[in-house]
């Protein structure tokens, strides 16, 4: 078995691990019924706010409206555990007794989550799409979704990686998970001041926090694309979308280098509790 195959096979059972977790679909299903309430409440909307033009766009609020929150929160849900809770049951020490190094097996937990969390994108993806045909009828530019997927699976890496590092770091998977959390809320809440400063040296200071980057990403494609249906159906920020890519890329190299240092320069210790 090459070191490929050895990622896979732990790529495998970091999917199996995390499915088996019950809170981890019931994000999902909340997800989804996130995604179907706004459809429910614009279709007994009056013509004066969607048009016959906006109503053929709405695949782009189906796949963007929880962008803001619910994969950003899945994302930290999924990462908080990755690795800290092979720690605290104990599972670390047996898992690394096998023929693999510890660079694989790192790397297969991570591109397992990461992977993982893509794979519940199609699904709301999809969702999204299936809404907007099933209430508006048929939609326009519909060949840019698997540009905005990507653009929406790219935003994921910054917050699944920042808990995955915290994972790895404190080797407590509800703790990770706080911290990221706490950091998501902080940035948002410090991000929404300073974007309402008139001062352009504070809009400046908030395209630098976390938050910014991993919301704006998607929604400034899709505004540069012409997509946007408009009267504030998507309220998330919209920037350069090559700033927020190359933030969301600088913010996920340092996180993942932090991880794999720890995790290679430390030992392996026993269960943790």
């Amino acid at each position: 078995m090459n070191a490929l195959q050895r990622i896979a096979v732990i790529l495998g059972y970091e999917w199996r691990r995390a499915l088996a977790k019950k809170w981890v679909l019931v994000l999902i299903v909340l997800s989804l019924t996130f995604e179907t309430l706004p459809f429910i409440v614009f279709s007994q909307t009056s013509g004066t706010l969607l048009t016959a033009e906006i109503k053929k766009t709405m695949w782009v609020v189906g796949v963007l409206i929880g962008q803001s929150v619910f994969v950003h929160l899945i994302a930290i849900m999924v990462g908080g555990g990755s690795m800290s809770e092979e720690y605290e049951q104990g599972t670390a020490d047996v898992l690394l007794s096998k023929p693999i190094t510890k660079v694989e097996y790192i790397t297969g937990k991570f591109l397992g989550g990461f992977l993982l969390l893509s794979f519940v994108e199609v699904i709301t993806t999809i969702a999204g799409v299936i809404l907007a045909y099933g209430f508006f009828g048929v939609q326009r530019d519909i060949h840019f979704v698997p540009l905005i997927f990507v653009a929406v699976v790219y935003s994921m890496l910054l917050f699944f990686s920042l808990t995955f590092m915290f994972s790895e770091v404190l080797r407590r998977s509800t703790l990770a998970m706080m911290m990221s959390f706490g950091i998501f809320m902080v940035s948002q809440i410090v991000g929404t001041y300073l974007l309402f400063r008139p001062e352009q040296f504070y809009r400046d200071v908030s395209q630098l926090l976390p938050t910014w980057s991993a919301t704006a990403l998607p929604t400034s494609l899709a505004a540069d694309l012409m997509l946007l249906p408009g009267v504030g159906l998507i309220t998330t920020p919209i920037g350069n979308v090559a700033s927020a890519a190359i933030i969301i890329a600088v913010y996920t190299v340092i996180f993942v280098l932090i991880a794999y240092v720890r995790f290679v320069k430390s030992d392996v210790t026993k269960k943790t509790g």
